[in-house]
């Protein structure tokens, strides 16, 4: 059971493998992320309908037209001014179609957007969608999302019919184009001259009258603003106030997770069973002291199947219900002996179930009100406080041959759920669900990576955080184990939830606390880290030849004094080029097939091993004297698990050669090991030794001994990053830092992870650094208040009971540090690094203090 592979699973199903943003957490949070963001100002739109039937949008500030035709005449033009949530604006409305639908162009200059609406007068036949664009700006770079988990692809819509659809230049300059309502009928095509229709699923013949649907443009300088541009538009339009970064215990509080990747899914200690199991983990975690906020309960706590069992992995619910021999008195009894609140996961429903012909479906899934009304009353009286609907791209999909289905399946799950207090999380969604997602005020967080959590992972997650963190909602990165302090650190830096699923005697207390308070409350940035907009032209540049920049990310704290930190993980992408390069498809193949049906090899092909044992490559390699050689292999590996490969040379004994998991199949990754070859022709076989084995692009070879791993300079500027002024770069890992002047910037050469903390430099010459045990130092929920006004001001929050927190810095010379409401140990300052800390514990049963550092 525990070989399941939800990749596999979509791979045979034929699903195929599919940008900065700042959620909106209240109107405070707002005013705190953009003051810190020094974004342009707005771009000047205009907008315009003709008689004729043309219309056009303009973009004065970037040079830009838009424009198409309605197909028709326009008819009773009118224009008119107002406001409502976006902002202010101006519209022009029309009538087209012989008098059959009304349009309107409406441009909210200051929120950077238009919005076009088409409503239908009378009934008719779905054609003609506008807006229809036959002139934009025909940027070099494109941004889309396909498929399962909204995946992000670049310089492609293939298979991306879901907005957003993004254009940029080597500026950065960009405009988005969504729809703005009925987000799951819409569709968004490209013809063969390039014009973009926005219009309704063609599995609709005819669409009734009143029958609105809206479009948005978005158009901005700065990639990362225009995804925020676009983001608050649309919440607003949806009448979505976007939840806090601390709404609700699964965004508050440390979590426990077994879901898939987690060392307890589908697996149990047996002398325990599955429910004295996790009863064990909680009892461990309190004798740690490790606090645990809630438990996780993923598709094995209900039967599945024909049968009924829990255990029928790849099956569909048979009843959503917790399944009896796992808990004999119900989940309610669970939950209570538990002391936790859980979050429960849901799948589709099997075709077995008893809930056909009881309540009404689309497809997989229940579309009938009374069913989720009976649902969200069960796992409220469960003690459920957040629904996990999984599966979303592809067996708990609605159907989508009507405009009904989609949102009633997805609208009575909202519904019942916010009726019974229980916030809502989407996993498997597809692009059109992100958005959907603006409809419903509780539904808080959005998986945006697929299975456990882990290194080949890491891309996906940072830029499919920038669509979910732009829209309003939370990205999960999925479970992981405590001891992995990188996939720790981008949970955390993900402002969402942070979750892990270590068996018994395996979970690291010291890394945990890194992340949370002892209380269990979360201390996180602000909002979602995401690739910096350098990172995204870099990358749409090198995509087709594989060469990708390094990976730069950042996201930060903005206090309401105009101090704003800054958090930046940076990660190589690209290994050493091998001074030789071998084709897998050209080797000598033994049971291995050359395969085509994945992107990103190089050559014609690449090497697809059919069995599970005793296939092999093999190639020839000219060695231009004897000695040592560094072989590497160019490979994906789509599976969770490692799979590892025999490698031999000219006929000697083995060795094995792990293959880890690069997250799809068309990920790509490197792998190498050292050997000695003989001058002139040598053979070098890669033998599959039971595990299958993952694609094999190339064997690269080199003379000598190379580092096989990746390495790659990364540079950014403190501008990149909204820092105006000086600013101190704190290497986290390394312990140390340089000050860095206005206008300045920051290169290193980094490997599988380098986070820094951007600290700017106030009047106090201080450049505070805040909790020296936290990976968020300044994170709201340790300090509440921060400013500098020639010396620094930081107003601290203790868990009841917590101890003595140490606090760090740079300073040219040792601070003096006192404390209201608190007592401060001695400073200790280092004259050649100018870094110092310094302890700082409440006053009796206080639960925040008042630091004054001054020079």
């Amino acid at each position: 059971m525990t070989g399941f592979s939800r990749r596999g699973f979509i791979r045979a199903a034929g699903v195929g493998s599919a940008a900065l943003a700042l959620p909106l957490a209240g109107a405070a949070g707002v005013a705190r992320a953009r003051a810190g963001e020094g974004e342009a100002g707005p771009t000047a739109l205009r907008g315009a309908v003709h008689a004729s039937g043309d219309w056009e949008v303009t973009a004065t500030v970037l040079g830009w037209s838009f424009g198409g035709s309605l197909g028709s005449a326009a008819t009773g033009i009118a224009t008119r001014t107002g406001s409502d949530a976006v902002g202010a604006y101006r519209e022009t409305t029309f009538t087209f179609a012989s008098g059959a639908r009304k349009g309107g162009i409406r441009v909210y200059d200051a929120a950077s957007c238009v919005v076009f609406t088409d409503t239908r007068v009378r009934a008719g036949a779905n054609s003609g969608p506008f807006p229809t664009f036959t002139r934009y700006p025909r940027l070099g770079h494109q941004l889309s999302h396909r498929e399962c988990f909204g995946k992000f692809q670049f310089n492609s819509f293939a298979s991306a019919a879901d907005s957003p659809w993004v254009y940029f230049d080597d500026s950065g300059n960009a405009f988005l184009l969504s729809a703005a309502s009925q987000f799951q009928d819409t569709r968004t095509t490209q013809a063969a001259d390039g014009s973009i229709a926005v219009g309704v699923i063609d599995t609709v013949a005819t669409l009734p009258a009143g029958y609105t649907r809206k479009t948005i443009l978005s158009v901005k300088a700065g990639i990362g603003a225009t995804h925020r541009a676009w983001g608050t538009a649309l919440t607003r339009l949806a009448g979505k106030t976007p939840p806090a970064n601390d709404t609700g215990v699964i965004l508050d509080t440390l979590g426990y997770w077994t879901d898939n990747g987690a060392d307890y899914y589908y697996k149990f200690d047996e002398s325990k069973g599955y429910a004295g199991t996790l009863l064990a983990v909680r009892d461990e975690w309190a004798a740690q002291k490790i606090p645990m906020g809630y438990m996780q309960l993923d598709s094995w706590w209900y039967p599945k199947g024909p049968d009924g069992k829990w255990d029928a992995l790849d099956n569909g619910t048979s009843v959503y219900e917790a399944e009896k021999t796992l808990f004999p008195d119900g989940l309610a009894a669970f939950r209570r002996e538990l002391g936790k609140p859980l979050v429960t996961h849901a799948r589709w429903m099997d075709e077995s179930s008893p809930y056909h012909g009881r309540y009404d479906f689309s497809n997989n899934v229940v579309i009938d009100p009374e069913f989720w009304q009976g649902v969200m009353k069960y796992l409220r009286e469960g003690g459920v406080t957040v629904f996990e609907q999984d599966w979303l791209c592809t067996k708990a999909k609605p159907a989508d041959t009507n405009l009904t289905d989609a949102d009633a399946f997805f609208d009575h799950m909202a519904r019942y759920s916010a009726a019974e207090g229980i916030d809502l999380q989407y996993c498997m969604a597809l692009p059109r669900d992100y958005l959907q997602t603006t409809r419903y005020p509780h539904l808080t967080t959005i998986r945006v990576s697929d299975d456990r959590f882990d290194r080949p992972k890491w891309d996906m997650f940072l830029y499919d955080s920038q669509l979910a963190g732009a829209l309003g909602v939370w990205p999960w990165v999925d479970v992981f184990l405590s001891g992995e302090t990188n996939n720790l650190l981008l949970a955390n830096l993900s402002a969402g939830p942070v979750g892990v699923g270590d068996a018994l005697g395996k979970v690291s207390a010291v890394n945990l606390a890194k992340v949370a308070r002892p209380d269990g409350v979360l201390v996180k940035p602000d909002v979602p880290i995401v690739p910096t907009d350098a990172t995204y032209v870099g990358e749409a540049a090198g995509n087709a030849a594989g060469k990708l920049p390094a990976m730069v990310a950042s996201t930060h704290v903005a206090h309401a004094t105009g101090l704003t930190y800054r958090y930046v993980f940076a990660y190589a992408r690209q290994f050493r080029e091998p001074q030789r390069l071998y084709q897998a498809e050209d080797a000598t193949l033994s049971g291995a097939v050359v395969g085509t049906d994945q992107s990103g090899y190089t050559g014609s092909g690449f090497a697809d091993f059919q069995n599970p044992d005793g296939d092999y490559v093999e190639w020839t390699v000219q060695a231009p004297a004897a000695g040592t050689y560094t072989l590497q292999f160019r490979y994906a590996n789509a599976s969770f698990t490692d799979r590892p490969l025999s490698v031999s040379v000219n006929g000697a004994a083995a060795r094995t050669l792990s293959f880890p998991s690069t997250g799809w199949w068309n990920a790509w990754s490197v792998v190498g090991l050292t050997a000695t070859l003989a001058e002139g022709a040598n053979t070098v076989r890669a033998t599959v030794t039971g595990a299958s084995g993952g694609n094999i692009d190339w064997l690269g070879v080199t003379q000598g001994t190379v580092p096989t791993g990746m390495s790659q300079s990364v540079s950014f500027s403190l501008a990149s990053l909204g820092v105006g002024g000086p600013a101190y770069v704190y290497d986290y890992y390394a312990g140390s830092g340089t000050r860095v002047a206005a206008g300045g910037s920051v290169e290193a050469t980094v490997g599988d992870g380098t986070y820094w903390v951007v600290a700017p430099v106030g009047p106090s010459g201080i450049a505070f650094l805040g909790d020296a045990g936290k990976f968020v130092g300044h994170g709201r929920k340790r300090v509440v208040h921060l400013g500098d006004d020639g010396a620094v001001h930081a107003t601290l929050a203790f868990a009841a009971g917590e101890g003595p927190v140490t606090l760090h810095g740079h300073a040219p010379r040792k601070p003096t540090v006192t404390a209201t409401g608190g007592r401060v140990g001695a400073v200790t300052h280092d004259t050649a690094s100018g870094l110092f800390t310094v302890s700082v514990s409440v006053s009796g049963t206080g639960r925040k203090a008042v630091v004054t550092l001054a020079p």
